[in-house]
């Protein structure tokens, strides 16, 4: 009974999986019915792998899928089955109801499978967390301090040039009375 259930899993989830090369679908299919490992595989992967629920389900026509994948990271790589479908913000339409194993990565930051069930006559978005890696999250805190250094000393400097205009003392001017003239001096010279 276990090894049937586990073929079926197998198959049904190749079967239902487009997007798998036609390699890959004969290599799994032959390893689903040949021993009961590979079939558990399957089912151990969706105990493993997480399944994505969509936050937004729309009915749509009976025969039509459609699905959004959008991310809080902007131009991340969408993989479904392991092939790239594009970048965030992303829309596919008419994929074949079933699992499908959702890839998001985008260098910089940890990235992330889950399982996602495309259903017919449903439009469903998909939305994926992606968390920085900690190599990003040091080089980030570095630019954030960086830039609040560099306000913080232009708002300084911004000060600065208005203290001495506001608080310089008037300066004497001196007057033609204690000018010494020009003519005076030119006038002895002769």
């Amino acid at each position: 009974m276990k090894r049937t259930i586990s073929i079926i899993l197998g198959l049904s989830f190749i079967s239902f999986s487009p997007l798998f090369s036609q390699e890959a679908k004969a290599e799994a299919s032959e390893q689903a019915v040949s021993t009961d490992e590979a079939g558990s595989q399957s089912a151990e992967a969706f105990a493993i792998i997480p399944e994505l629920k969509s936050e937004e389900e729309t009915s749509i026509e009976r025969n039509r899928t459609k699905a959004t994948f959008k991310t809080n990271v902007k131009s991340c790589d969408i993989f479904l089955n392991g092939n790239n479908q594009g970048r965030s913000k992303l829309t596919l339409s008419n994929l074949i109801e079933g699992y499908y194993l959702l890839r998001v990565e985008k260098e910089g930051y940890i990235p992330t499978e889950n399982f996602v069930y495309i259903e017919g006559g449903k439009a469903k978005t998909f939305y994926v967390e992606l968390e920085m890696t900690e190599e990003t999250k040091k080089k980030t805190e570095a630019r954030q301090a960086a830039r609040e250094r560099a306000a913080a000393e232009a708002k300084e400097r911004a000060e600065a040039a208005k203290k001495p205009a506001e608080s310089q003392p008037e300066e004497e001017t001196q007057t033609s009375e204690s000018r010494p003239e020009a003519t005076e001096t030119l006038g002895d010279a002769k």
